[in-house]
Parts: structure tokens; C-alpha cells; sequence
């Protein structure tokens, strides 16, 4: 058995970044979120310092999430236009500039980045090809909101305005559109709806779907103006009705103008308030991943051979992609089985992605046995027979394609997960009889033993009088 390598990420410089980054490790989670990241560009010795690509990465699959952070002071010389159109200039435009300067270097030399000036740790997740990686900017952009508010109420939340491009924002205080003319989107977040966006889409999935939508509804000319960010997002989730998911739903040739009061009116509502107490449950979910995370992050991590930090991840980063509200059903069912299981004996929930059919998972509970002699004993046999769970559930669900399994003890017992990923994708007709060979002599999911249920939830259900 080997241990993996410790990782050692920076926190952030100033006390801005440093917020920022306990925002985005909260909604990102602890393995995909960056500050500070350097590149060697420039570095002359070996005692020189690397070049700052960002204040913060997020790379996640194919997606990758660049943050700018500027802490500008907004100046009050009694002319508000001069004001905004120093404080826009810094705060976004020159964010602007330097995200698509870093997206550049992030595109020509992806293996070149570091997570310290001295680029001795090399950044430990591989980033996706040119030909596969889509790129999201986010611009924070601080101390606008408080004036904002000041000089005509309301949220203080920057207003959207698409058709504003490059200087044309010196002359429209407080609306923010499109910093440089003929560039991909970059998101502008101000102090108001920073936190909001990434409290309400807290999930590196639900995130990078909004995102998406946003862009594509942006690009299509589909938004007149929003009277601010959270107001945008509002309308996101209201669109989400009649099965369908949140998203810009509008009728080709027509602009939506979204008026301030949407966010406020959504929070209100009553299944919108019942889904966020239903979504407890769901940091379950959360915990988990960051329990792991902790491990592989602090080279705790004990593992058979020699593997990459990617490989290394894969199994987290299927239960990472799960929304809020997938976590939600799939926390649920595993805490309702843990918590019925009888006494000493063992337990299993099989469980399939409700928002990827592609995806499993298998949530395991093993007491120790009595043949078992030291903690390592269980903890080696745990994984075994974790593993021909997970095969059987390959079994049990032909199409499924990769497997994510988890073994705990029983609750009460000192702690301590193991962590199975099978990818079934290139199996042969041997790994499917080795599978059936092992079923059948640990007699794990067998059909005849199997309960099914299935059933049917809604992200913000309606009740009789609502």
C-alpha cells in the first residue's frame, strides 16, 4: 500500500481573495477550487518567481472556471459619472483584460501551471485539451453595490445590460454589459451577488449549468436587461416548472426585461422554501466527498500501486457532479438504510444517478467480522468484498457504466471510508463472469434477494394550497 502526495494550496493573499476562496471551496468543494495560481512564464532562475495566472481556478472535467478579484475602492469626488468610470475601468474592464490573458496562457501551455510563486508544486489536475476545454470568466467586482444603493435604493446588485460593450460602460453608471467588444462572455459579480450565486447554486454542477445557460442566453440576444444578477437567477429557477429544469425559456425573436423583486418574490415562495429545507439532507452528500478529499488532499490516502491525482479522483468526481438535488434523493435513501440496519449485521443501498443513468453507486456497511484480527485486516477485507458489490451491481444494472462504491462501519464505529471506482465501460465477457463468479460466492445482490423501489420528487414540490 502506498500514500498518496500531499497537495498544499494556497488560501488566498488579500482578505478579499481569502473570502472568495472559502466561497468557492464551499461550492466547489476542497479538490477542484485553486487560488493563487501561478505559471512559469517569465521565471528566469530557479529562485525567481512564476507569473500569477489567476486569483482563483476551478478546473472540473471539461470545464474550466477562471475568477478575477478586484477589491477597488469606489471615489466619491461629487461627480458619480468620473467616479463609476475609474472604479468600471479597474474593477472590470482590466479584470476582463487579465482573464482573457490568463485563459490564453491556461490554453498554450495548460502544463505549466503551479500552485506556488516558485512553481516547484505543480497544479495537480490535468487541464482539458483545446479542443475539449470550455472556459467560464468570472469578474468579482467589489464597492460598487454600497453606492449603487445609496444613490437609488434597492439591492445595490449591478444591473445587466448586454448591449453595453467596452467604454460605453463610462457613460451608464452601475450597468455592467460586455467589458471588450468581440470576446467570449465574461460574468461580472459584485459584492451583493457573489455570495448569493454561489450559496443558492451550490454545487459545482448547478453552478456550471447556470453558467452555460446564461451564456448561450446572452449570446443569443435573448436578455434586454436584468436589474441585477440575483434577479437573473431567479428567473432561472421560476422557468423550472412543468418537469422542466431551471433555465431562460423565451420565444425566439423576444427580449426578457427582468425587474428587481424576482429573487425576493422567489425566496417567498412556498415550495421554494420547503425544497431548500428538503436539501439538507443532501450536505450528506457533501461531507463525504470532503472526508475523502481531506485524505487525499492532506497524502493520507492509502492506495495499491502507484496512480495520478485524476485517477486517483475519479470516483469523487462522479459523486461531485451530482446537482443539490440529486444529493438530496441519493443522501436520503443511503441515510434512511444506515440507519435501519439492524445491529451487527451488514447492510447495502444500490443506488443509480438520478440525474445520470450512466452513473452507480453502492453504499456499503460492514460491521468487523470476528475472523478479523487487527483494524487493517477489516479494513482490506471492507474493500474486498466493497468491490464485489460494486461488480454485482454492474450486474444488476447492465447499463450502468461506472461504479462508485463506498464502505463505512456501522454507525457508532471509529470512522473511516473506503472508496471503490469501477469503470465498466471496456468490459470483457471474462469481467463479466468473474463478476458473476463472485456474486454468486459472496451471495451479494443476488436477484431473488433484491427490493427495488423506484419513485418520482420534485426540486421545489407544490402542496394542496400553495
Amino acid at each position: 500500500m502506498q500514500t498518496s502526495r500531499a497537495i498544499n494550496k494556497n488560501i488566498g493573499g488579500n482578505d478579499s481573495e481569502k473570502y472568495l476562496s472559502k466561497l468557492c471551496e464551499r461550492t466547489f468543494l476542497s479538490l477542484w477550487s485553486y487560488p493563487n495560481v501561478y505559471t512559469d512564464e517569465g521565471k528566469k532562475t530557479a529562485a525567481g518567481d512564476g507569473k500569477e495566472l489567476c486569483d482563483l481556478l476551478v478546473v472540473f472535467e471539461n470545464h474550466v472556471i477562471i475568477f478575477s478579484d478586484k477589491d477597488i475602492s469606489f471615489k466619491d469626488s461629487g461627480d458619480l459619472k468620473v467616479d463609476w468610470g475609474r472604479w468600471v475601468k479597474r474593477a472590470v474592464i482590466k479584470s476582463a483584460v487579465q482573464l482573457y490573458g490568463a485563459e490564453s496562457s491556461l490554453k498554450e501551455r495548460p502544463g505549466r501551471l503551479f500552485l506556488d510563486a516558485k512553481c516547484n508544486v505543480p497544479f495537480p489536475i490535468k487541464v482539458p485539451e483545446c479542443d475539449e476545454i470550455i472556459v467560464h470568466r468570472i469578474a468579482v467586482a467589489k464597492n460598487a453595490s454600497k453606492k449603487f444603493q445609496e444613490h437609488s435604493g434597492g439591492s445595490g446588485s449591478l444591473i445587466i445590460c448586454p448591449r453595453i460593450v467596452g467604454n460605453q460602460h463610462f457613460d451608464t453608471p452601475f450597468m455592467i454589459g460586455q467589458p471588450i467588444a468581440d470576446k467570449p462572455y465574461v460574468h461580472v459579480f459584485d459584492d451583493v451577488t457573489l455570495d448569493i450565486i454561489l450559496s443558492e447554486l451550490d454545487t459545482i454542477a448547478d453552478f456550471i449549468d447556470y453558467l452555460s445557460k446564461k451564456e448561450e442566453f446572452i449570446a443569443s440576444g435573448g436578455l434586454n436587461s436584468a436589474a441585477g444578477e440575483e434577479e437573473l437567477l431567479a428567473w432561472y429557477y421560476i422557468n423550472a416548472k412543468d418537469g422542466r429544469e431551471p433555465g431562460f425559456y423565451i420565444e425566439q425573436g423576444v427580449s426578457a426585461l427582468i425587474v428587481e423583486g424576482a429573487y425576493e418574490s422567489l425566496k417567498s415562495l412556498p415550495q421554494f422554501i420547503r425544497g431548500k429545507e428538503l436539501n439538507s439532507k443532501s450536505y450528506f452528500w457533501d461531507a463525504c466527498i470532503e472526508n475523502f478529499a481531506k485524505h487525499m488532499l492532506g497524502g493520507t490516502i492509502l492506495s495499491e500501486g502507484a496512480f495520478s491525482f485524476d485517477e486517483m479522483t475519479r470516483g469523487l468526481r462522479i459523486m461531485a457532479s451530482e446537482r443539490r438535488f440529486s444529493r438530496r434523493i441519493l443522501s436520503s435513501a443511503i441515510i434512511e438504510k444506515v440507519t435501519s440496519i439492524p445491529h451487527g449485521q451488514r447492510g447495502v443501498r444500490v443506488l443509480v444517478s438520478p440525474s445520470n443513468i450512466d452513473n452507480g453507486y453502492v453504499w456499503l456497511v460492514v460491521p468487523v467480522p470476528e475472523l478479523c484480527t487487527s483494524y487493517d485486516d477489516y479494513r482490506k477485507y471492507r474493500k474486498d468484498i466493497l468491490y464485489v458489490y460494486c461488480t454485482s451491481a454492474k450486474l444488476l444494472f447492465p447499463d450502468i457504466k461506472y461504479i462508485v462504491g463506498v464502505a463505512t462501519e456501522p454507525m457508532g464505529g471509529n470512522g473511516g471510508e473506503d472508496m471503490v471506482f469501477i469503470d465498466s465501460t471496456q468490459w470483457s465477457e471474462d469481467d463479466y463472469a468473474r463478476a458473476r463468479k463472485d456474486r454468486d460466492e459472496f451471495k451479494a445482490l443476488l436477484p431473488d434477494n433484491i427490493k427495488r423501489t423506484d419513485g418520482h420528487d420534485y426540486q421545489f414540490p407544490i402542496l394542496p394550497g400553495d
